[in-house]
């Protein structure tokens, strides 16, 4: 039985009051230690908000001088947080500087149930959320975008609240439904997110000129990477890998790729948006629901590099029928219109 409070995209149509200005705060984490994967699917959303002229202001306490700029990109605004997110001091913080009746957007796993019931009296809640692991969850809107979230035991929420589950809701940058120019030569891609902690970037890369010698291997690197004069000098070593650095639009370095090798996350939603064929791995505890629910292939490389990885690249780039199959089937199940429904159900609030 499908769950009554489950928004069924097709349904969600816009409430809020011509000629007034909605104001969406984000308070959501980036850096190196932690990553950008809090902040980039923040920023997707912020992203639409934008389109849809809603002020949007990230609270933040650290950040990367390229996700700043990502920001400024959209006309976003910021402002710097010395409390710790998540405690109660920072509660009291998001308090003081966000007016009530605002949109909060939170995504972090440092909130916990209190958290939530302490800011949901005073504004509109929307929690991005992953494992339904948080009791007594009091948000107004609820989103996981995993392929297991209609499983998930959101039972213990508001009775109002708003449940934005399923790859419906993936949050894909406008980027990433763009076409661009097929590039000349045939390339396999490889990203880790953002910050990429555990160096797997070079991993991969010495991986694959090891599996797919044949092909050219673009290296897509994100602002918070510590690694990045060790990738250069990897790339300068060896032939046919090629070095992206914080890209502009990560999509066109994408565009063409015959596979990409990537970390669970929310490049998995862009990659099938783009209709292209991925490998991904699971990296930290939070991805391993990714083992089940992912449309692509997946390997655990949680405890060290999965020995199969090289016999999984051979199959894979070994037959163009089944990576165009996969990459179909993932296409299918994201369309990459998450973020247009996410926006659309926060307005339809007031």
């Amino acid at each position: 039985m499908v769950d009554r409070r489950v928004v069924d995209p097709r349904a969600l149509y816009r409430r809020h009051r011509p000629g007034t200005v909605m104001r969406m705060w984000v308070r959501t984490e980036a850096s190196t230690r932690i990553g950008l994967g809090h902040f980039m699917r923040c920023f997707a959303i912020a992203e639409e908000a934008c389109h849809h002229e809603i002020e949007v202001v990230f609270l933040l306490n650290e950040a990367p001088n390229a996700a700043i700029a990502r920001l400024q990109t959209i006309g976003a605004k910021w402002r710097w947080m010395e409390t710790r997110i998540g405690s109660p001091e920072d509660i009291v913080a998001i308090k003081t500087v966000v007016p009530k009746g605002d949109v909060l957007l939170l995504d972090s796993y440092a909130f916990d149930a209190d958290s939530y019931d302490r800011l949901s009296a005073d504004y509109y809640l929307a929690v991005m959320d992953d494992l339904a692991d948080v009791r007594q969850l009091k948000a107004h809107l609820i989103v996981n975008a995993a392929g297991s979230a209609v499983d998930l035991a959101y039972v213990d929420i508001a009775p109002e609240a708003t449940l934005c589950l399923g790859p419906d809701y993936a949050q894909i940058r406008r980027e990433f439904r763009r076409h661009y120019p097929a590039p000349r030569r045939p390339h396999i891609a490889v990203m880790f997110g953002g910050s990429d902690p555990k160096g797997l970037t070079a991993t991969c890369a010495e991986a694959l000129l090891e599996s797919a010698p044949a092909m050219d291997i673009r290296l897509i690197v994100g602002p918070a990477n510590a690694n990045v004069d060790a990738l250069r000098q990897l790339c300068a070593e060896r032939a046919g890998l090629k070095l992206y650095l914080s890209p502009d639009n990560v999509a066109e370095v994408l565009t063409g790729a015959e596979l990409v090798v990537t970390a669970a996350g929310g490049s998995v939603g862009e990659i099938a948006a783009m209709n292209l064929a991925a490998l991904v791995m699971v990296v930290v505890d939070n991805q391993v629901a990714a083992l089940t629910s992912s449309p692509f292939p997946v390997l655990d490389a949680r405890d060290g590099w999965p020995a199969d990885f090289a016999l999984t690249i051979e199959a894979l780039m070994g037959d163009a029928d089944m990576r165009r199959e996969i990459a179909a089937r993932a296409h299918g199940l994201i369309d990459g219109k998450g973020c247009e429904r996410i926006i659309k159900a926060i307005r339809s609030h007031g």
